[in-house]
């Protein structure tokens, strides 16, 4: 998360020649509230707005459909707002865990105090231009009763300042979830298992299916264009996509021959990915992990998959990692 940070004052960098267009904002035409069934935290959010949520961690609504990748790459995409609350049980100090949440550098933020829900709260601030005009947004921090609390609210195209009514609104509005009354814990020991139900996850070209569980996190490896990581309970057992450009290169084996090094200096399998010609490499990066590492060439982008799992969990992973690679497509 703190490589993204790092690159993103380059990126901003070929954003700047888009800035000055502002687009219209999506209006408000009334309120709904959401209340958690699992922790009962809750939020007012725009009622016609498009919303999804993971019952007991997270709300999540965006103005237009569709929009969800572009606050996870922050490349082109619609000129669209969101907002998100977010509840994670924990007991990392809050201080250590605002740092470790950061997606862009630390000197893109404003950092004050304010309150949330009526708890003390810490409330970062940022902004930059983008293609559309001025991208801006904030996130809301607040610990209570051994949770974490974040609420986060963004706007693209210039159109923050419009919803600043509404930011209010909803930061006033905000319920922080309730300590439960304990039961007999009956649930396995560890980190949660992949989930037997699949969804399609959509990235910069490309679209995979991945466990309804997995959670997706914008990257970009030194040298890519573009990236997403999906990953679950384990931090060890993850599927990871680059898009780099091969519009100056798009031999597969040269590309393949290339980078044998870094990918454990075997030789290449040939394969297909998404219907197209690919090549897989098969190695271990450290002791104990197991990787695999396809290459495919299309439309003048090098995509790179990496599913890595821990040897203990091959059982558990690989599967679902496999139906993962089976189902990826090229859009």
């Amino acid at each position: 998360m703190q490589v993204f940070g790092r690159l993103l004052a380059c990126v901003v960098g070929l954003w700047i020649a888009g800035c000055g267009k502002n687009v219209e904002p999506v209006p408000i035409e009334g309120w709904s509230r959401y209340t958690d069934p699992v922790r009962s935290f809750s939020l007012e959010y725009p009622s016609n707005w498009t919303y999804r949520s993971i019952a007991g961690e997270q709300f999540y609504a965006v103005s237009i459909p569709g929009s969800e990748q572009r606050f996870i790459e922050y490349g082109e995409g619609p000129s669209a707002a969101k907002v998100e609350m977010r509840v994670v049980k924990t007991t990392t100090p809050l201080d250590q865990f605002i740092k470790e949440d950061k997606v862009f550098a630390d000197e893109a933020y404003k950092q004050e105090q304010t309150t949330l829900g009526g708890v003390p709260a810490t409330k970062l601030s940022y902004e930059f231009e983008a293609s559309d005009g001025k991208f801006q947004g904030f996130k809301v921090y607040a610990a209570k009763d051994s949770f974490i609390t974040t609420v986060e609210f963004a706007a693209f195209g210039g159109t923050f300042d419009y919803y600043k009514p509404a930011t209010e609104r909803i930061l006033a509005s905000v319920v922080l979830p309730q300590v439960q009354v304990p039961r007999p814990d009956t649930t396995p020991k560890g980190p949660e298992p992949p989930s037997a139900t699949f969804v399609r996850a959509r990235g910069s070209g490309y679209s995979l299916e991945i466990p309804d569980n997995f959670r997706v996190k914008g990257i970009k490896a030194q040298g890519a264009i573009g990236g997403s990581e999906y990953l679950g309970s384990r931090l060890d057992c993850t599927i990871r996509v680059d898009i780099l450009d091969a519009s100056k290169q798009s031999n597969l084996d040269k590309i393949a021959n290339d980078n044998r090094s870094a990918f454990g200096g075997g030789t290449p399998q040939k394969v297909k990915l998404g219907g197209v010609d690919a090549v897989m490499f098969t190695y271990s990066p450290q002791k104990g992990i197991e990787r695999r590492v396809y290459l495919a060439v299309k439309d003048a982008k090098l995509y790179r998959v990496f599913l890595t799992w821990n040897k203990q969990e091959e059982a558990t992973y690989k599967p679902a990692f496999d139906r993962a690679i089976a189902s990826f497509k090229f859009e």
